[in-house]
C-alpha cells in the first residue's frame, strides 16, 4: 500500500514536492517495496497523475505516462481512469506533447478502449478508498485544461458520460493485500484440502489447528484474500442437522469463523489507526521472526511501509525462529513504530526487515497470479453477509449449545457489517449493492421465520424444558435481530424494504411484555419499526399498551389505598381514572367502591382544593355513565351505600351539617343532572332501583 502523504504530495502546489513524492514512488516499485496491485487500490493517485499535467510547470512527464502505462494494463486501473475521464484528457494532451509522448499516450488510450463487460463489476468496489467530493476538485468538473495558457491552449471539454456507477454503500471494502511465499501458500492449502475430507477427525483436528496456530500466524486478512479456507467453513455449518456427531464440527467451524471475525475487527482497527491500535508502539516482538538488530540495518528508516505494501511474510513452517502473533500486528509493530529499540535475534538466523526486501531476490512470489487473486477475494462485506447467510439458519437447530454459539458468532460478525456497511446500501444501484441488497433482505425474512418459530412452539402441553429452549431461543434472537436492523436499515426505510416474516415477528415481539421491561430500548426501536410497517398491528399494539398500563395503575391504585398515612388524593384520583380504562380486562368491582370513598372524602374535606374536586368529579361522572351495565350498576348502588349511612335513621342525633358533608359529591349540578335525566331513564331494573 502507498503511504497516503506520498499520493497527496503528487497534488502539491510546489513542483519539486511533486516531483520528490513520484520519484520516491518510481523508487519503491523499482526495489519491490511496493507492486502494482498495491497502486491500482489508490484511486486518487490517478487523479493526481492525470491533474499531474495542469499545473504551470510539468517536470517528468514521460516517467508520469509510463507509469500510467503499465498501470493501464490492470481493469481496475482502467476503471478509475476512465471514471475521471481519461479517455477525453488523454485525447486532447497528446497534440500538447512532444510527438515522443504522442506514442506513449496512444498505448495508454489502447489500454482504456476495454469493452464494459470486459472490466467486473465489482473491481470499483474491492478497491474503493476515501474519495473526496467532486465539489471539491472544480478541475474535475471543469475538465483538466483550467485557465493556463502558458503550456496548452485553453479548450472546454464536454460532461464526460456515466461509464459503470460507483458504489456507494460501503465504509470499507478489501484489506491491503498480502502476497505470500510458496511455503506459507502451501500451509494455507493443505489445511483448505483438510477441511474437505470425508474424515471427521481430520477436520477436527484441522479446525483446532487453525485455531490455535494458524489463524495466529496469519494476518486474518490473508484468509478473505484466499478465501477457500472461509468457505469450506461455511460449508460445514450446514452439518449442524446432521446426525452421528456431526454437529459437533459444525460448531467447531463456528468456533473459527468467530475467531477470525475477532481477528480481522482488530486488524480493521489497526488500519484505521495504527499508532493507538498497536500493542507495542516503541518495541518490536521478540517473538515476530521480522525483528533485527538495529546495527544491521545500517541506517534508521523514518518512514516505513504498511504491512499491505511491505513485501511477504517470511515462510510459517520451518523456521528455527520463533512465530509471528496470530494478529500480525508482529509486522505491524516494526512498519508502525518509529522507534530506534533493538531487537534480540539468534546471529545464526538470517532475518530481513521488511524495508531491506527489496534488495532479496522473491523467486518464490513469482508463480503466483496476483491480479487473479484478488478478483477472487472476497471483500468484507461479502465475508460478512456470507455469514449471516450461512449461520441464521442455524438458529431453529434444537440444541441451546448450537444456538449460543452461532449467537455469539453472529454478534462479531454484526460488529463487522456495521464497520463495512452503510446505511445506503438500500439506496444503492449498482450491481454490488443490489446483490448484497437482496442477500440482506433474505436474511432478515430468515431472522423473522425463526423468530416466528420458536414464539409459537411455546406451549403448556410441553416440558418445561422444551418451553425454556423456545423461551431463551426467542428472546436472544430477537435481540439480535433488532440490534442487525439498528445497525443497517433506518426506520423511514423499513416499510419499503422489511420483508414479511420480520415484520410479522416485531409484531409479536412489540407484544412481548417481559422484553419490554427488561429492556426498554430495544421495545422503544421494535415500536418506532412497527409503526412504519403496518398500521394495523401499530393499532392493535397501542390499544394493547393502553389496557396493560391501566392494568398498573389499578393495582397501583389498589395498592396505594391500603397504604396506612397521609395520601396523594390527586394522584389516587389520576391512577382511579386510568383504572377504569381497563375494567373490561379485569373486572374488579370492589375498585368502584374505592374509587367512590375517595371522591366522598374529597367532598367531604372543606380544604379539597377546587382541581382536585373538579378531577374526582370528572371520574365520578365517567363511572355514572360507563359503556358497561355492570360498572354503572356497580356506581349507583355504591351511591346510594352511601346516601343510607349520611342519612339512615341511626344518624338522628348528629348534627345535619355534618351528615350532609358525605354526600356533597352527588349534590353538584352536574352529577344530579346526569343521575336524573340518564340514570331514572335506563331501562335495566337493578339501575332503575338503585337509582
Amino acid at each position: 500500500m502507498v503511504p497516503a502523504g506520498l499520493i497527496r504530495k503528487l497534488g502539491h502546489q510546489l513542483a519539486e514536492i511533486r516531483e520528490r513524492a513520484l520519484k520516491s514512488i518510481l523508487c519503491k516499485i523499482e526495489h519491490n517495496l511496493i507492486c502494482h496491485a498495491d497502486l491500482i487500490q489508490e484511486r486518487q493517485l490517478f487523479l493526481h497523475l492525470l491533474e499531474w499535467f495542469n499545473f504551470p510547470s510539468v517536470p517528468m512527464k514521460e516517467e508520469v505516462l509510463n507509469l500510467l502505462s503499465r498501470l493501464v494494463k490492470y481493469p481496475p486501473a482502467v476503471q478509475h481512469l476512465v471514471d475521471f475521464g481519461a479517455v477525453e484528457f488523454l485525447s486532447k494532451l497528446r497534440s500538447n506533447v512532444e510527438p515522443n509522448l504522442q506514442a506513449e499516450i496512444d498505448g495508454i488510450l489502447d489500454g482504456l478502449f476495454i469493452l464494459p463487460s470486459e472490466v467486473p463489476a465489482l473491481s470499483s468496489a474491492s478497491y474503493q478508498t476515501n474519495q473526496m467530493e467532486l465539489s471539491k476538485n472544480p478541475e474535475i468538473l471543469t475538465g483538466y485544461f483550467p485557465q493556463d495558457k502558458s503550456n496548452f491552449q485553453q479548450m472546454e471539454v464536454p460532461p464526460r458520460p456515466v461509464v459503470n456507477q460507483t458504489v456507494k454503500c460501503l465504509k470499507f471494502s478489501v484489506f491491503p493485500w498480502l502476497p505470500l511465499t510458496t511455503t506459507d501458500r502451501h500451509v494455507l492449502s493443505s489445511n483448505e484440502s483438510s477441511l474437505r475430507s470425508s474424515n471427521h477427525t481430520l477436520i477436527w483436528n484441522t479446525c483446532e489447528l487453525l485455531k490455535d496456530v494458524i489463524m495466529q500466524d496469519f494476518p486474518a486478512e490473508i484468509f478473505l484474500q484466499r478465501p477457500k479456507i472461509v468457505q469450506s467453513l461455511l460449508s460445514l455449518l450446514k452439518l449442524a442437522f446432521g446426525g452421528d456427531g456431526k454437529h459437533r464440527l459444525a460448531l467447531q467451524s463456528v468456533s473459527c469463523l468467530q475467531q477470525l471475525c475477532t481477528y480481522l475487527r482488530n486488524r480493521l482497527n489497526f488500519h484505521r489507526d495504527p499508532g493507538f491500535f498497536s500493542n507495542k508502539q516503541d518495541t518490536v516482538s521478540q517473538n515476530s521472526s521480522l525483528s533485527y538488530c538495529h546495527e544491521a540495518r545500517g541506517i534508521h528508516h523514518s518512514q516505513n511501509p504498511s504491512p499491505g505494501s511491505s513485501s511477504p511474510r517470511p515462510s510459517v513452517v520451518g523456521r528455527t525462529g520463533q512465530r509471528p502473533r496470530g494478529d500480525g500486528q508482529d509486522w505491524d509493530a516494526v512498519s508502525s513504530s518509529g522507534s530506534s529499540s533493538h531487537a534480540h535475534i539468534n546471529s545464526r538466523i538470517s532475518v530481513h526487515s521488511p524495508l531491506d526486501m527489496g534488495h532479496i531476490d522473491l523467486p518464490e512470489l513469482e508463480t503466483e497470479d496476483t491480479l487473479e487473486l484478488q478478483f477472487q477475494q472476497l471483500s468484507l462485506p461479502q465475508f460478512c453477509v456470507s455469514i449471516l447467510e450461512s449461520a441464521v439458519p442455524l438458529l431453529r437447530t434444537g440444541s441451546r449449545q448450537m444456538i449460543i454459539r452461532v449467537l455469539e458468532l453472529l454478534a462479531e460478525d454484526m460488529t463487522l457489517i456495521g464497520e463495512a456497511v452503510s446505511a445506503d446500501i438500500w439506496d444503492d444501484s449498482s450491481l454490488f449493492g443490489i446483490d448484497m441488497k437482496e442477500k440482506l433482505l433474505l436474511v432478515l425474512g430468515a431472522l423473522g421465520e425463526t423468530m416466528c418459530y420458536h414464539k409459537s412452539s411455546v406451549s403448556l402441553e410441553q416440558s418445561e424444558v422444551i418451553l425454556v429452549h423456545h423461551r431463551m431461543a426467542f428472546i436472544s434472537i430477537s435481540l439480535f435481530a433488532v440490534r442487525l436492523l439498528q445497525t443497517l436499515l433506518p426506520v423511514e426505510k423499513a416499510s419499503k424494504f422489511l420483508p414479511e416474516p420480520m415484520s410479522a415477528a416485531l409484531f409479536l415481539l412489540s407484544l412481548d411484555m417481559p422484553i419490554s421491561l427488561e429492556y426498554p430500548n430495544i421495545h422503544e426501536a421494535v415500536v418506532a419499526y412497527l409503526e412504519q410497517l403496518n398500521s394495523e398491528n401499530y393499532s392493535i399494539y397501542k390499544q394493547t399498551a393502553e389496557a396493560v398500563y391501566s392494568i398498573e395503575c389499578t393495582c397501583n391504585f389498589l395498592s396505594d389505598i391500603e397504604k396506612e398515612g397521609e395520601k396523594d388524593l390527586l394522584e389516587l384520583v389520576e391512577l382511579a381514572d386510568q383504572s377504569l380504562r381497563s375494567f373490561s380486562y379485569h373486572q374488579h368491582f370492589p375498585l368502584i367502591k374505592e374509587i367512590i370513598s375517595i371522591c366522598s372524602k374529597i367532598w367531604k374535606s372543606a380544604q379539597a382544593s377546587p382541581l382536585l374536586q373538579g378531577e374526582s368529579q370528572k371520574v365520578l361522572l365517567h363511572m355514572l355513565s360507563h359503556p358497561l351495565p355492570q360498572v354503572k350498576v356497580e356506581t349507583y348502588h355504591c351511591c346510594l351505600e352511601i346516601t343510607k349511612e349520611c342519612l339512615g335513621v341511626h344518624n338522628v342525633t348528629k348534627p345535619v351539617s355534618s351528615l350532609c358533608n358525605g354526600i356533597h359529591f352527588l349534590l353538584h349540578p352536574k352529577v344530579l343532572y346526569e343521575i336524573s335525566v340518564f340514570g331514572i331513564q335506563e331501562p335495566k331494573s337493578e339501575l332503575c332501583q338503585a337509582t
